[in-house]
């Protein structure tokens, strides 16, 4: 098998809240290179079934084949396609979920491949697509946006304070016939921040890349069909009639955007009010100094989770 190439952020906190039991029907939607997949896997064991879905093909055949090569694997179904599928997929195996796990950042191997169009720091074609076998690249977004809507885009997903200067150094460059590249993309931004990009943090081009990534996979709106899926599915678990996810559920989800972790806030926060859940972490977990030490992509890791209940007679209104 080939090098992982990725570690799997907040893996104790993951195992601890969501809590897989031998025999359990496990979901993990965004399966990349299959790090929390194994932590599951492992506790669900061979009387368990594993549900592996993710957009990046190779990766889910990756995450598959690691799972498969355990000692005593559960049984393994991968699916290719986005996790806000979850209803159509366990419903047509005929399978209820007792853990639903979805890692909404990216995969190292998928930032490492300059061919993918992720990083900054290489040159590399302007894709970002996570599942490259359909949909408009980054190039083909760019090419065809207006200056507003950029800057509208760069500041709303970004959250870059620069953005409308971003934005017009971006459509000066593509004016010229110079919009390529990630390189291309990068000397854009930078010469846009100008003196100011000595002085930042964190590269000046990584908030332009990570809107641009999300606009180009459809990351948030994926993610409300999730949430928005997971509320129906835990109002029908929580009033009796059968659902695709059980009573007892459990339901965790690792946000690397504040308004990922928002929305993912305010459905827990809903699902509770509505006597449908119980939140295991009132606040959001995070890396430990440690962690963010040995692994820097974890430094904006947020873990929110929540387990499903049967509906309380008396439900009371939630923070």
């Amino acid at each position: 098998m080939e090098s992982i190439g990725h570690l799997p952020v907040l893996a104790a906190e993951v195992l601890e809240a969501l809590a897989p039991a031998p025999g359990e029907t496990a979901f993990d939607g965004t399966a990349g290179r299959g790090g929390h997949a194994e932590l599951m896997a492992r506790r669900i064991g061979p009387s368990g079934t594993l549900v592996l879905m993710d957009l990046d093909a190779g990766n889910l055949a990756f995450a598959a084949e690691r799972i498969r090569a355990l000692p005593q694997p559960p049984r393994v179904i991968p699916v290719h396609g986005n996790f806000d599928r979850i209803a159509s997929v366990l419903q047509s195996q005929g399978l209820r979920a007792d853990v639903v796990m979805a890692d909404l950042g990216f995969a190292s191997t998928q930032m490492d491949d300059p061919a993918r169009g992720f990083a900054f720091q290489t040159e590399g074609p302007l894709d970002m697509r996570l599942d490259r076998s359909q949909g408009p690249t980054a190039a083909e977004l760019l090419g065809r946006m207006r200056e507003s809507e950029l800057a509208d885009l760069i500041y709303n997903l970004g959250e870059d304070p620069f953005a409308r200067r971003i934005a017009r150094a971006i459509i000066d460059r593509r004016n010229e016939g110079g919009l390529r590249t990630t390189q291309d993309l990068s000397q854009a931004v930078v010469r846009a921040y100008g003196a100011r990009a000595r002085q930042s943090r964190v590269h000046p081009a990584t908030r332009t890349f990570m809107a641009l990534r999300i606009a180009v996979n459809g990351e948030l709106n994926s993610l409300n069909n999730f949430l928005s899926d997971l509320g129906k599915a835990a109002s029908e678990a929580a009033s009796g009639p059968a659902s695709w996810l059980a009573v007892g559920g459990r339901v965790a989800i690792l946000s690397f955007h504040s308004l990922e972790d928002r929305s993912t806030k305010r459905a827990f926060a809903d699902w509770e009010r509505q006597g449908w859940a119980t939140r295991i972490t009132r606040k959001p977990m995070v890396a430990s100094e440690m962690e963010q030490r040995d692994n820097p992509r974890s430094r904006s890791a947020k873990l929110r989770a929540a387990r499903i209940e049967s509906r309380k007679e008396d439900a009371s209104a939630a923070g």
